[in-house]
């Protein structure tokens, strides 16, 4: 698919929310990597390897660099509980 999208005067692009949606790029928490090639410039989602280990819990655990300590339960919990209102809100 090709789209169109302008940039501003300070050289931002706004990549539409139907594509964010659809990568998972949510938040302004990932960075895309810029590669230039013959053909023009390519964005793609910047990946990164993270360390895992084992939780107490029997969860493996990825490490984002965050400081604070998460709950895999718990955060598994948040998860269904905010795909669910989104599955609520479009029904």
């Amino acid at each position: 698919m090709i789209r169109t999208i302008q940039m501003d005067s300070s050289g931002r692009l706004v990549i539409p929310q139907a594509v964010r949606e659809r990568y998972d790029l949510v938040d302004g928490a990932y960075s895309l990597e810029l590669i230039e090639s013959e053909e023009g410039i390519v964005l793609r989602p910047k990946l990164e390897e993270v360390a895992a280990e084992a939780h107490p819990s029997g969860w493996i655990v990825f490490r984002s660099g965050e400081a604070e300590a998460i709950d895999p339960a718990q955060a598994v919990a948040e998860e269904r509980e905010r795909r669910t209102r989104r599955v609520r809100a479009d029904g």
